[in-house]
């Protein structure tokens, strides 16, 4: 599985509603379900960033698939970051080393 982090900050409409964000958060975490994803940790954040979700999925298609879903309700603008592991990471750096 591939490891997501997604940088959220409320829409103008998402603040409006903030009353509905738990549930926002709810349906986000079923639909990764659905997609055969998971939903790891979602973060209230102080800074630049009002939430971070850590998430895996399968694959790229599959949480971009997720992403765009999740965007459609318009509550959020949103940023990801694809998070490589510590095993991949080794192997990378395994490999500079010729």
């Amino acid at each position: 599985m591939q490891r997501y982090i997604r940088l959220t900050n409320l829409t103008q409409h998402g603040v409006e509603h903030i009353e509905e964000s738990a549930a926002r958060t709810e349906r986000m975490t079923e639909l990764a379900a659905e997609l055969g994803g998971e939903i790891e940790d979602v973060f209230l954040t102080l800074g630049p960033y009002d939430f971070v979700t850590v998430a895996k999925f399968p694959d790229d298609e599959t949480y971009a698939e997720f992403t765009l879903q999740v965007s459609e309700g318009g509550a959020a603008e949103t940023q990801t970051l694809k998070a490589l592991d510590e095993s991949d990471y080794e192997s990378i750096i395994g490999a500079l080393k010729g």
